[in-house]
Parts: structure tokens; sequence; C-alpha cells
């Protein structure tokens, strides 16, 4: 198994070589060390270094649409390196093969260390986290795809970085929450012509719909009438088990908040020391576990306030968050205990204060339009105590 993979990266390695022949001149390049849906990232030392300073290439498949590559390129030259933003060095281009330069931060993995972070690493590990996603918001930007895996953590050096923007997009709609606390590009006239067309276009719409009713809503079936409309499409680009409630209930006009919950399920993970936390293989798995949480009635007033209606077979009451990390806190150092010739660490006993959950709970609002902002959450006292 180990010599097909070594083989499989000795070929990666290879055909990387052919796509972009420059980089042969410029770097050894030595195995493969990431892989995604768009990319692979290569370690690479640069040849006239000596092999000492060492880069990560992500090279973009070639059927990446031009758009997303030059919106990554541009987060990645306008916002990285400050904040704990990874930065860029060179971008190279062959035919249609493009390669991001980037310097390497060596890291750990989430699950190594999320089970036994200390109350002060904690802290430490979320201002990162947060300086990280307040700045991509002050560029108008929504990252997408906030999660362990892209957000690197060197745990020796305490040392940060956020990447893989390739999900990144345009924020296009803005609540008045997030005109105070986020930096917009765009100047205020621009912004209230766009809500005004958004405004008429939606009134418009409602009067067609009110014209003809369907005789299905809030029922187990689907009318002939709703079969003919259009399909709603909606921004559902992230990972399971991170995606907001907003994003799951496909509503079309979605806001940075979507990487807040995101943070917050991070912290989740790490206050409950379980990882990964929500499991869910598509989106109604994903709203039944949050419903397990938060309960029936919260999920139904989300679902409604963004124009859905959900049905459930009982009704859930929901569970106080605080509890259930301490439980599965207990579980976990109860089965690692308790495991014959573990070579897993105990999962020591840590207390998190109060203002953790407090924190937490903000960051997991259901309410995209209420939950905390990552200006906001940085003033927290859990992150001042």
């Amino acid at each position: 198994m180990a010599a097909l993979r070594f083989l499989s990266d000795a070929d990666s390695c290879l055909n990387l070589k052919k796509s972009i022949p420059l980089l042969n001149e410029l770097f050894h390049i030595h195995c493969k060390i990431g892989e995604g849906t768009f990319s692979s990232v290569f370690l690479a030392t640069m040849k006239s270094s000596n092999r000492h300073k060492k880069f990560a290439l992500k090279y973009l498949i070639p059927t990446c649409h031009p758009e997303r590559i030059e919106r990554e390129l541009q987060c990645l030259q306008q916002m990285g390196g400050k904040d704990h933003i990874v930065s860029i060095d060179l971008c190279l281009r062959h035919q249609g093969s493009v390669v991001f330069v980037m310097p390497y931060m060596k890291h750990d993995k989430f699950s190594e260390y999320v089970r036994d972070m200390t109350v002060e690493e904690t802290k430490d590990y979320m201002r990162a986290l947060l300086s990280a996603v307040r700045r991509v918001h002050q560029f108008n930007i929504i990252h997408r795809d906030v999660k362990p895996s892209n957000f690197l953590y060197n745990r020796a050096n305490r040392k940060y970085l956020l990447v893989d923007f390739g999900l990144a997009q345009q924020c296009t709609e803005y609540n008045a929450k997030n005109l105070e606390a986020i930096k917009t590009n765009a100047g205020t006239t621009e912004i209230q012509s766009m809500k005004r067309k958004r405004s008429d276009e939606f009134n418009s719409n409602a009067k067609k719909d009110a014209d003809i009713k369907c005789n299905c809503f809030g029922k187990p079936k689907v009318c002939a009438l709703c079969l003919t409309r259009p399909q709603q499409t909606a921004p559902r680009a992230g990972t399971p088990g991170f995606r907001a409630p907003e994003v799951l209930l496909k509503h079309p006009s979605q806001t940075p908040a979507i990487d807040i919950w995101a943070c917050g399920v991070m912290m989740l993970c790490i206050l409950s020391g379980t990882q990964v936390f929500f499991r869910s293989p598509d989106d109604c798995t994903a709203l039944a576990e949050i419903t397990t949480i938060f309960g029936s009635r919260k999920v139904q007033q989300c679902a409604e306030k963004l124009g859905k209606k959900i049905i459930f077979s009982e009704n859930l009451p929901g569970i106080d968050i605080m509890s259930l990390c301490l439980k599965l806190r207990k579980r976990n150092r109860s089965m690692m205990h308790n495991r014959e010739n573990s070579t897993c660490k105990v999962l020591p006993d840590i207390e998190y204060p109060k203002e953790a959950y407090q924190l937490l709970i903000k960051l997991l609002n259901l309410d995209y339009e209420t939950r905390i902002t990552a200006e906001q959450a940085l003033s927290h006292p859990f992150l001042n105590l």
C-alpha cells in the first residue's frame, strides 16, 4: 500500500512538472500533501535555496472556471500575509494549467489536538481564527469553507494560517448589522440601489405567487402546480457538517454569517472534545442533527424567517449546549481510558468557563441576522478574560 501511494505521488509530481515546465526549473517537487475537489497541493523547495525554504504548490485542475481562479488569486493578493491569512509568492500558468506558489507551514492535524486543548490555548486558537475571518469579511468576501483542515495550526510554535479560498465569493447581500460591522468596497449609494432593485424583484414575484395558490403548502406532498415551478437555486458551496442553517435551507441571500457558523462548529468540536461533531451526509440529515441540539421549534422559527416551512414528526425540546459538551467530554474520556493497549493520549479533565459556552451559543445562533460578527466575537469576555 505504501509503495502504491509512493508511486501515485511520484506520478502526480511528474504530471505537475509536465503541465508547467517552469516549475521544474525553479523547484524540487517532493510529494503531494493535500488534495481537494478542485486542486492538489504539493510540497516543494526552491532549487536556489538549497532546499531550506519550503513552499506549498497549489495546482488547480484544468477544468476550473477562469473566474474561480481569478477570484481566489485576488483574495490571496489583497488579503494574504496578515491576520493569519496565507499569502501568495508567485502564480504560474502554462496553457490551461495554473499553480499558486505559497509559503509552506508545518501543521498538526485537528484530531491530534482537539481533545486536549487548554482554556488558554482555545482562546488563542479562536482569536486567531476570528481575526482571520474578520479580515476576510472586511474585504466584502465570504470564505465559504471555514473548517479545521483549512485553518492550519502549528501547535509547537502557536502559528495559524487560514487557507483555501477556492470557494470564496463576493458578498452581495447585507443587513443593517453587517453594514456597520463590515468594511465594504462598494459605496452607500450603490448598496441602497442594489437593495431597492432586489426589493422590487421580490415584491413582483410575491404578487405573482399570490395570484396562483397551491394546495400542498405545509403538507407531505407536492402538487402539480409546484412541480411546474422552476427549481430554486442558492449557493451551497462548503463542507458537510459546517454548513449554516441558511445554506441548508437554500436561502438565496447569504452573508458572511455563514463563516461565523463554521467557526462555531469548530469551537463546538473543541469544547466537546469531539471530532467530527456533525456527520451529516446530506442537507436533510444536517438539519436533523441541528434540530436535536436546538429543538424543533427554534429550527421552525429559523425556517419561517427565511420563507420556508419544516414539518417534524415529533417535537424535540433541544439540549443545553453546556451540558452536552460536558457529557461528550466525559464520554470520550471514559472511552479512551477503557481501551486496552491504547496508544491514545488520555483526555484531560478541562473545565471551560461559562463565558466560553456563552460565546459558542452566539456563534451558533440559528438566525443569521442576529448571529455575532467576527468583530463582536473578538470583544467577547471569553477571549478577553
